[in-house]
């Protein structure tokens, strides 16, 4: 039986995970021109996880490799420790099967590669609620 998520508010929250600074900026920027809330910006994933848990977002996107000893694989284990309903979205380079697979033990929500295509992304996003 497949779990449904609550529907997302609108504007929806989203919590990007991102440790390269240019990426960050122009997903932040793309998502909040197609209505979205950018709660944060996390470069590591003990900051993810922080903001997750404080800033309460509608949504995570995660990307895999971040700044630290910490990955993103390991900071969504833990925000799903903390929030099991809270939709992740991994967004990555690292499309290989076996971080897939490592990736899809944390239950994300999607799975897109690198470069990012907003318009999917923002349609991921909508998808959720």
């Amino acid at each position: 039986m497949m779990l449904s998520c609550p529907p997302l508010p609108y504007p929806p929250r989203v919590l990007i995970v991102e440790d390269e600074r240019i990426i960050a900026m122009a997903t932040t920027v793309n998502l909040q021109r197609m209505g979205c809330e950018v709660v944060a910006t996390a470069a590591t994933g003990q900051q993810a996880v922080e903001y997750a848990v404080r800033k309460k977002p509608d949504v995570v996107l995660m990307d895999i490799m971040l700044q630290g000893s910490m990955t993103g694989i390991e900071a969504a284990r833990q925000i799903r420790d903390a929030s099991p309903d809270l939709p992740i979205i991994y967004c990555t380079a690292y499309t290989d099967p076996g971080t897939k697979a490592q990736a899809a033990k944390t239950n994300p929500k999607a799975f897109m590669g690198k470069p990012l295509n907003y318009s999917k992304l923002k349609t991921l996003i909508d998808d959720l609620g």
